[in-house]
This record gives structure tokens, C-alpha cells and sequence, in this order.
């Protein structure tokens, strides 16, 4: 028995080197997408009063630390401290000296992982994230409606329903929506990108005639 599913797969991309910077933002992204997670800053006990008191903040652009040769500015960890506290916290400076260097770790854990990943992934490895990472931004800008994926499957079950009733079996339209919604999404991707490509084919080279072999006769006379 068959299932009728929608393909679309990538084929064919073709991805320049990965940056460091787009793997150490891929990497990012994966650790800190989840509210908490081991060792991470426990801010819910945030004493300011433990914090040094000083005459003023320091510039978002001064370096707060150095990792491995990554400098980290302060405008950096402010960003990420106000996306932890929600708002609540947004100056480093405001941090006792022990949650500092524990923001820290976590701010340079992505920075170490790329270095480990540029060291020890495979270009094509690094092509795979590359690509991953930009498919999931471009996904993000493209809208299917749930119309659109039902319009798609009754297309699909009626064909299967015509070509044979008894040997194909399509699965409830929930079961698989989702994943149809996102083959869908992803052949709409592949359609733009490929729009305005120039693909030119060369043709093999003709050889000169005089390195053109005539058969030889071997038949005797």
C-alpha cells in the first residue's frame, strides 16, 4: 500500500563557504531558543544592591570581556540580559560580579562551538548549515494558508481515488498537513530561486579532424 505525500526536495543548491559569523548565529540561535537551560544565569534572586555602584554606565561599545579572541561589547550582553529578564534588567553593570561571568559563559558558548565547528566540520557540513539556516529565514517570509494545503490534497486524493481505489491509501488530511505545508513552502522557495538564474551549458569541444580515427578494415583481401 501507498501513501501520497507532496515532494519537493532540495536539490541542487549551490552554497558558498559558511562565515563563521552565520554558524556562531546558527548556534546561537539553537542555545538560546529554549527559555532555560542547564547553567544558565539564575536572574530570579537579582540583588542590585550586590552590584558595584558606579558614577555612571559604562559605553555600550566597551569590551566586557575576551573569548578565545572574540571581544564582547557590552551593548551585546545588555541585549541579551534584557531578552532574559524581559525587560526588567537591561544593563550589564546592574549584575553582581559572580551572574556577570556566568552571562558571560553563556554569551561566548556559541563563539567557542563555531570554533570547534570550523575546525572540525567538513566543508560540506558547513555548506548543510549554511543552507539550513537560510532556508529557515526565507521560510519565514513565505505564507501557505491551511486553504491553500487542503486545495492541494483533495487535488492529490482525488488523482490517487482515479488512478486506483483499492491500492492507495491516503492518509487524514491532519496527519500530514503540516508537512505538506512545509514541502509547499519549500518548492516556493526553489521556484524564486531558481527564477532569474542563467544557466549556460557548454558543449563538449569538437575534435580536430586529423585526430578523428577512421575505422580500419581488417578484412583480408
Amino acid at each position: 500500500m501507498r501513501k501520497i505525500f507532496l515532494t519537493a526536495g532540495i536539490v541542487g543548491i549551490l552554497a558558498g563557504s559558511l562565515s563563521a559569523d552565520a554558524l556562531k548565529n546558527s548556534l546561537s540561535k539553537m542555545i538560546h531558543e529554549k527559555e532555560t537551560m542547564p547553567g544558565m544565569v539564575d536572574l530570579s534572586g537579582l540583588d542590585r544592591s550586590a552590584a558595584p555602584q558606579m558614577k555612571k554606565s559604562r559605553s555600550s561599545n566597551t569590551v566586557i570581556a575576551i573569548v578565545n579572541g572574540h571581544k564582547i561589547r557590552k551593548k551585546t550582553a545588555d541585549d541579551y540580559l534584557n531578552q532574559r529578564t524581559k525587560g526588567k534588567v537591561a544593563d550589564f553593570d546592574l549584575l553582581p560580579k559572580d551572574q556577570r561571568k556566568r552571562l558571560i559563559k553563556e554569551l561566548a558558548l556559541p563563539m567557542v562551538m563555531a570554533d570547534k565547528a570550523g575546525k572540525e566540520l567538513s566543508k560540506q557540513e558547513k555548506e548543510a548549515v549554511y543552507v539550513s539556516t537560510w532556508m529557515r529565514k526565507q521560510a519565514k517570509k513565505i505564507s501557505v494558508s491551511d486553504e491553500e494545503v487542503q486545495a492541494l490534497y483533495d487535488q492529490l486524493k482525488q488523482q490517487a481515488m482515479e488512478r486506483n481505489t483499492t491500492n492507495n491509501i491516503v492518509p487524514p488530511f491532519e496527519s500530514i498537513k503540516n508537512k505538506m505545508k512545509a514541502q509547499m513552502i519549500e518548492k516556493k522557495i526553489m521556484s524564486g530561486l531558481m527564477k532569474d538564474v542563467k544557466i549556460e551549458v557548454a558543449a563538449p569541444t569538437a575534435m580536430p579532424p586529423m585526430m578523428i580515427r577512421k575505422p580500419t578494415n581488417n578484412i583480408m583481401k
